[in-house]
């Protein structure tokens, strides 16, 4: 029987009890058995109600549990020296969960944590820990986050390895501490804006601002942002990026660019990806990024970089890749790499 069809029938023993009480002719012992099972009925009432009042309680809690880890092994070659080495490509493990508060509104929390496979497999380290409220005016949350410029690397960040988008990752944040976002999804657009509030800096305002909108169906995704923020030396930095990218079924093209505005010298990022699948299983992978800080001399970073990848997909939780990475800098020594490496990912719902 379910506990609401023997609740419902409890309630009913409940009503008739005393029914049966007054017919009792008055027989003193049959009374009192009577109210004994009385009591006992409104005890399992009691206890019933407890349950349901626990199991809706669970039933508005979602928790999941994730991970993802990514060991590699591979060859640097520059030129003056060839290393071998482990290496690890953004393992991480973490935990989201959300909770229905009623009204249209949900509370949810969300805390990542970076594992590295290499060495001792040192676990830890924060990338996100932050906590948030979302209902019809949007999504607001405080902690360690990703800032909204992921709308603008997020389509062209397909490799394996860590330091990816390439020439993204040379310039711009990922994620920050100390951050407070606000989401609101129009339909096919998404309107994203968020801050960094850092008293350790001594700043009387916000230490970095970031907005931006995405527009994205099947068919498309378009994306602008802008960021600005306060340099050591007191100067501000502007950055301004847009993102295009595109499905053609097994095809996928992307392209991401940022204009980079300092007082110093203005610089840029360019990254350009594309992927494509041979068949269920094996999928090509192909990009060119180019880094431009402005400099023009040995202190430069200033680079061209190409990136060749072929991955095995036996499921959606485990692949294996080879990937070839060229880094020419134009004041510094080439970097070659080449690694092969796995990833497995886990994902639990309670």
């Amino acid at each position: 029987m379910k506990p609401s069809q023997l609740k419902s029938a409890i309630i009913m023993l409940s009503f008739a009890a005393p029914i049966f009480t007054t017919q009792a002719n008055n027989n003193t012992d049959t009374n009192e058995e009577l109210r004994a099972e009385l009591q006992l009925i409104q005890q399992r009432l009691a206890t019933l109600e407890t349950q349901d009042s626990e199991s809706s309680l669970l039933s508005d809690t979602q928790f999941n549990f994730y991970g993802s880890l990514r060991p590699t092994f591979g060859l640097t070659h520059t030129n003056s020296d060839d290393v071998w080495d482990v290496g690890d490509a953004n393992s991480r493990i973490g935990f989201a969960t959300e909770y229905q508060l009623g009204d249209g509104l949900m509370a949810f929390a969300k805390g990542e944590f970076k594992v590295d496979i290499r060495n001792d497999g040192d676990f830890g380290d924060a990338r996100k820990a932050y906590v948030g409220i979302e209902g019809f005016l949007g999504r607001f949350a405080i902690g360690k986050q990703a800032v909204t410029q992921e709308i603008i690397y997020d389509p062209v960040d397909i490799f394996n390895r860590s330091g990816t988008p390439i020439a993204y990752d040379s310039a711009s944040p990922f994620r920050l501490n100390n951050l407070v976002t606000y989401r609101k999804q129009f339909g096919d657009i998404l309107f994203s804006a968020d801050a960094q509030f850092d008293g350790n800096k001594g700043s009387d305002g916000s230490d970095f601002f970031n907005t931006g909108l995405r527009y994205k169906t099947d068919l498309i995704y378009i994306a602008a942002a802008f960021y600005t923020k306060e340099l050591e030396d007191g100067t501000d930095e502007n950055t301004v990026g847009v993102t295009l990218a595109k499905n053609f079924e097994s095809l996928y093209l992307a392209a991401a660019y940022q204009n980079i505005d300092k007082d110093i010298a203005d610089g840029s990022t360019l990254d350009i990806v594309a992927s494509y699948f041979i068949n269920e299983t094996y999928k090509i992978k192909l990009g060119i990024s180019k880094y431009d800080d402005g400099g023009n001399n040995i202190t430069s970073g200033n680079y061209n970089a190409y990136n060749t990848t072929f991955e095995w997909h036996k499921t959606s939780k485990f692949s294996t890749f080879i990937e070839y990475q060229k880094k020419d800098f134009e004041y510094q020594e080439t970097d070659d790499q080449i690694m092969v490496g796995m990833r497995y990912n886990f994902d639990y719902k309670f």
